[in-house]
């Protein structure tokens, strides 16, 4: 299984204004939006990391080697929408999955894709990356807990700069993976 990233957050789950209110820098202080930019960035892949969620919009291509025996497992949940499915044929040739030819189920803990009542996924060419599905996932509006996750962590990011000061080691606020562990999803097969 392989993911590409197809189309970047154009936003962060948490704004810059939140964040420098968090940090308890002033609004009209723009001297430091681009470290507090850089801060959320690197909390939001943390979050993102533990969580193997997606936690703002964002569009992937699943690779596969080939149609499952089941549903197609869709990582970095939320799934918000498939938008194609491609595979190479026993033949070799590039096809697209007809909409009509399967189901999306985006309410379980991951998204799904089964196959529609009477039909069967296709036979792929025996070649690695023959399946591709192109999907959207992410929060519209992240959950409170998420996001006092991430302002944990840009709040530690900037007080504690270095891994290790003056006889201590810094390690993740314990309140962290309290916020995030009912959002964290177990790896998929």
């Amino acid at each position: 299984m392989g993911l590409q990233l197809l189309t970047a957050p154009t936003a962060q789950p948490v704004s810059l204004e939140v964040a420098k209110e968090h940090l308890r820098i002033a609004p009209d202080d723009t001297d430091l939006d681009a470290e507090v930019g850089r801060l959320i960035r690197s909390a939001t892949a943390r979050a993102e990391k533990i969580t193997q969620r997606a936690l703002a919009v964002q569009s992937w291509r699943l690779i596969l080697d080939r149609f499952p025996r089941g549903a197609i497992s869709i990582p970095l949940p939320p799934l918000k929408s498939v938008e194609a499915i491609t595979y190479m044929d026993a033949t070799g040739a590039e096809q697209a999955l007809d909409e009509s030819a399967f189901v999306v189920n985006p309410y379980g803990l991951i998204g799904q894709i089964t196959p529609a009542m009477g039909k069967c996924w296709p036979v792929t060419a025996p070649q690695a990356m023959a399946l591709k599905v192109d999907f959207t996932a992410g929060y519209d509006d992240l959950p409170d807990d998420i996001a006092a996750a991430i302002l944990l962590l840009i709040g530690n990011l900037d007080q504690n700069r270095e891994a290790v000061t003056t006889g201590t080691v810094s390690v993740v606020p314990l309140g962290v993976d309290a916020l995030l562990s009912p959002y964290c999803i177990p790896s998929l097969p």
